[in-house]
């Protein structure tokens, strides 16, 4: 079993998609009563968006097992990406009534609110705070932070924490920050919760003191960084996927800041300061955040295009005669509101078309939700186009497709 399944991760990782769902549906037929291959299939379908068998994964294996909170937060990942935020929340409800102390439930809750349109600023930092006061009275309260150490005749130790040391945005931005670091005057640690090694790890570990924290527990994680005498550790992930904000909890370190992988508060007081910008943190959102606002001047973000970045191409429009318009962002992005705001483009624009790129374009059921979407608001179906998932330097060159790019909203 355990080798079909790996058959069908190479299938899934090639692109070949027709051979990975050949493969998970075997799998699933083969062990029907088995809630592990049923979660494992689900997630294998999930990673590439096809998000109805995955579904349907989950939803078996709760009925096998009632008691196991992963089907639940599996079901609250696929309403979230299908935009389905209704059954999202209830998901979620039941997750944080039945298993208040489960991690990445929790984790997961606090980063959907940001996709929900319905979610208010004042609900998001509530349940975050409600998050770090328990996480806190798990670790037995407020530990000593070490003390700051002089700077004399030595580097800073600086200190980051990230599950995304890897091809994954924030490993693409935070590559070329440690590029910048002058290492006679920063020591950078880089503490790497590794879910994939690739050619971005590799740069990584060639500019920093690499630890795989993987096998590390949260307490053991922070006495290992109270060894290496961090000054300054900065989580990059937030409460995003393989987050190690629990370590912080135990303040190994004498400032600890949040950056990058995040865009809200940590709602973990024991953070000193999230490093955001005018744009991500205007002024007024002060109440938002159990931390302290550091506004960057230039903007939170730092990036330097891959060396396969393909040449930048004329407009298309110069060929096609149209305008197009596009969005290459996660479908969780995706509300009534977004969709109403781009089918008034559209109706404003005749002759143009809308250019829709997810993994999750892989699910033919939501691909019809989507075009329905636009024919409910006047818009033909034909001019909208929705593409699946491609390889990094393809889904580069497909940029090359639009004309201007459009950005959803509450989320960015």
């Amino acid at each position: 079993m355990s080798l079909l399944l790996q058959q069908a991760k190479a299938q899934g990782a090639a692109g070949r998609f027709d051979d990975l769902c050949t493969l998970c549906a075997q799998l699933r037929e083969a062990a029907p009563a088995d809630s592990r291959t049923q979660l494992d299939v689900g997630a294998l379908y999930l990673q590439y968006g096809f998000l109805s068998q995955a579904e349907g994964c989950f939803a078996q294996a709760r009925q096998l097992e009632p008691d196991n909170p992963a089907p639940v937060i599996n079901l609250a990942n696929v309403a979230l990406e299908a935009g389905q935020f209704e059954a999202m929340r209830s998901h979620y409800a039941q997750l944080l009534h039945r298993w208040p102390n489960q991690a990445t439930g929790y984790r997961n809750a606090l980063n959907s609110q940001a996709y929900d349109p319905a979610a208010s600023d004042e609900e998001r930092r509530r349940l975050a705070q409600h998050w770090g006061d328990k996480a806190l009275l798990r670790s037995r309260g407020r530990l000593p932070r070490p003390a700051l150490e002089p700077l004399q005749d030595r580097p800073l130790r600086l200190g980051y924490v990230s599950a995304d040391f890897c091809n994954h945005t924030v490993g693409n931005f935070i590559h070329a920050v440690l590029q910048a670091h002058d290492p006679q005057r920063v020591r950078v640690h880089a503490y790497a919760q590794i879910k994939q090694d690739d050619w971005v790890t590799q740069g990584i570990r060639q500019k920093t003191r690499f630890r795989d924290i993987s096998p590390l527990e949260h307490q053991a994680l922070a006495e290992q960084i109270r060894q290496d005498r961090i000054d300054v550790l900065v989580d990059l992930s937030g409460h995003t996927a393989g987050s190690r904000l629990l370590a912080f909890v135990y303040r190994p370190a004498p400032v600890m800041v949040s950056w990058l992988g995040y865009y809200a508060t940590t709602g973990l007081s024991v953070i000193d300061a999230v490093l955001l910008d005018e744009w991500h943190a205007p002024d007024g959102t002060e109440n938002q955040f159990t931390e302290s606002i550091l506004r960057l001047p230039r903007g939170r973000l730092c990036y330097q295009p891959v060396e396969f970045a393909p040449a930048v191409k004329p407009p298309p429009h110069r060929h096609n005669g149209y305008i197009t318009f596009g969005s290459f962002n996660n479908t969780a992005k995706y509300n009534d509101a977004v969709y109403d705001r781009w089918a008034e483009i559209l109706h404003a624009s005749l002759a143009a078309r809308l250019l829709l790129k997810w993994r999750t374009y892989n699910d033919e059921p939501l691909r019809q939700r989507t075009l329905a979407a636009f024919a409910q608001r006047g818009i033909d179906p034909a001019r909208i186009e929705l593409r699946g998932p491609s390889f990094h330097r393809a889904m580069l060159e497909q940029y090359a497709d639009i004309d201007i790019a459009l950005d959803p909203f509450p989320f960015s």
